[in-house]
């Protein structure tokens, strides 16, 4: 190789790694920056969210211990002010700010109503302490709310930027990676005069390296003149750095499925904890009222233990819809009448139909249709579609239920309402878990439902009907 090649050729290799090396620092060094700054708000706003929870946890409590007469609430005051505290202590946004200013001031209102309360024995006690409620519920907690719901979607806002950097992050590396492909290149193509005698055995190489990062293939080994097996043997050092990169790639693969399984978990547990938060804290607040020593306690009364029992099934009822959602159901498949199991759905609807001004109307053919399926699981999505059906219609409306041959020995079932109909948003979110337009509701329902469906072979859709209303139509195989 001539010399003034080589310096040439070894000149342009320090220029272009030079440059490479001062772009990428330069991009590393801003994305890094913004990403720290990224970062550095979702954490605040995580922070702020948390602590605005934790307020209206507090708020939710203090009132129901007013509503009850428990004047002894010293504690959550001062949990409340450290709350306060901690948010005034925080960076906000103008808007937040605002809000927190009226929960302050509201709080504030109410601190001074609740001092001075007349006193026990006097006969606007009871109004005026009621009044003092009313003001914490309507005001502060209404606040509270507010400011909850603002400081989520700031959560959501920086979850979008961060991953608009992380997006940034990518393409500042795809980009860097295309500037060192095109500079290869022009390299490569520069070499080419000089090595092209050993280009041959280069990729041979190459694709033996290649092939050991889709499969255990033989490594092939040259044997040639001293500095090709020299060449031969930093290829194989890299094979080697290959099969690394290869198992560490395969070992993230797995920690990646671990995180997401984890946070399936995470997702369920919080699902959980905060359906049960509420009826465990009433069960709290009656046991507590009637374990005081205060000269006003008295014991559970029939209607107190009424309220008991009542919590305890809800979170029971929970419980068991969340582990419906959290194990596979179980398919005990045998022949059934499709017709009938409409009829004994609307056997179960009924009342819940007569005290919302529903009618119920089934469209059934004359002849009977089979399928073979579980009939406990195809009842229990029909009812739940048809509940609803019926919480869509709290006025009054029309609930109708069609059963239809479907194409290649298919059974549909149709359950249709009068209802507003489905949103945009609605029909996007429809089937994920933990959506849900209900107050009371978990969101997870109609995730099991179509889990039944698809273990029976079949899908689950949803459309707006024409005529205005919704319309779910079950595909099962006949």
């Amino acid at each position: 190789m001539p010399l003034l090649f080589r310096t040439r050729t070894l000149l342009l290799i320090t220029i272009l790694s030079t440059t490479l090396l001062a772009l990428g620092a330069v991009i590393a060094g801003l994305l890094y920056r913004q990403q720290a700054q990224v970062s550095r708000t979702v954490r605040e706003t995580l922070r702020i969210h948390r602590e605005a929870d934790a307020l209206e946890e507090s708020l939710i409590d203090l009132n129901v211990l007013l509503i009850n007469r428990v004047e002894e609430v010293e504690p959550l005051h001062q949990r409340i002010e450290t709350h306060l505290g901690e948010l005034n202590r925080a960076e906000h946004t103008p808007e937040l700010k605002e809000l927190l200013v009226r929960v302050e001031n509201s709080y504030v209102e109410y601190r001074h109503q609740f001092e001075n309360l007349p006193d026990r024995t006097s006969a606007d006690h009871d109004s005026a302490l009621k009044q003092t409620a009313q003001l914490l519920n309507n005001k502060t907690q209404a606040y509270c709310t507010e400011f909850q719901s603002k400081s989520e979607s700031d959560v959501d806002k920086a979850s979008v930027r961060h991953g608009q950097v992380l997006r940034e992050l990518a393409w500042g590396i795809a980009g860097l990676g295309l500037v060192a492909a095109l500079g290869g290149m022009g390299l490569g193509f520069g070499s080419a005069l000089v090595w092209r005698q050993t280009m041959r055995r280069l990729q041979i190489q190459i694709r033996d390296a290649a092939g050991k990062i889709g499969g255990e293939l033989p490594t092939l080994v040259l044997s040639d003149s001293g500095g090709i097996r020299e060449l031969d043997a930093q290829f194989q050092s890299l094979v080697g750095r290959i099969e690394e990169v290869v198992a560490r790639l395969r070992q993230r693969d797995v920690e990646v499925l671990r995180a997401e399984q984890l946070a399936a978990v995470g997702q369920l547990a919080a699902g959980v904890a905060h359906e049960i938060r509420n009826p465990l804290t009433s069960i709290k607040l009656l046991v507590q009222g009637a374990a005081t020593d205060s000269p006003g306690s008295a014991p559970l009364t029939r209607e107190d233990l009424t309220v008991v029992e009542r919590e305890v099934l809800r979170m029971e009822q929970t419980l068991r819809l969340f582990l419906d959602f959290a194990r596979p159901p179980r398919l005990e498949r045998r022949r059934l009448n499709a017709v009938e199991v409409v009829e004994q759905t609307f056997d179960l609807l009924r009342a819940r139909a007569a005290r919302s001004h529903v009618s119920l109307n089934r469209q059934v053919p004359a002849l009977p249709i089979e399928l073979e399926a579980d009939p406990e699981l195809i009842r229990q999505v029909l009812l739940n579609l048809a509940l609803n059906a019926l919480d869509a219609m709290p006025h009054g409306g029309t609930l109708t239920v069609r059963v239809e041959p479907g194409p290649e020995q298919r059974v549909l079932y149709r359950v249709e309402d009068t209802g507003p109909g489905l949103s945009v948003a609605q029909q996007d979110r429809l089937f994920q878990p933990f959506f849900s337009t209900k107050p009371t509701g978990l969101g997870l329902g109609l995730v099991i439902s179509q889990r039944i469906v698809h273990e029976h072979g079949g899908t689950l859709q949803a459309v707006n009907r024409v005529g205005g209303g919704a319309c779910f139509t079950m595909d099962l195989p006949g």
